[in-house]
């Protein structure tokens, strides 16, 4: 899977492209964490490039909520798609995320 990685100021935006499957969660994971450790924790998730995601893809996400420094540092989602947002809600998980329809929305709530 490709990902792409852009700096906006002291905010990186992390956008996946193509479905966040199993098969992808380890080439996802590896660039989240990256730019974590570089980026103190602001992070934006660019989910416009991800037409659905799996179980695995879900506990991606959680897992790298949880390892935010505080509960205002979780990394914010962008531009979910309906499929997404539906998973994301039939699991009872869209509502541990900030979630925003614009990466540029998504960037300026951590200003």
């Amino acid at each position: 899977m490709k990902v792409d990685v852009q700096q906006h100021g002291s905010v990186t935006v992390v956008a996946p492209r193509g479905p966040l499957t199993e098969a992808d969660v380890s080439s996802v994971e590896a660039a989240l964490q990256t730019e974590q450790q570089k980026s103190r924790s602001r992070i934006v998730v660019d989910m416009s490039g991800v037409p659905y995601l799996d179980s695995a893809g879900i506990e991606l996400l959680l897992r790298f909520a949880a390892s935010a420094p505080s509960p205002g540092m979780r990394p914010r989602l962008a531009a979910l798609s309906d499929t997404v947002r539906e998973a994301l809600d039939l699991t009872e998980t869209l509502k541990r995320f900030f979630r925003f329809d614009t990466v540029e929305s998504a960037v300026r709530s951590y200003m």
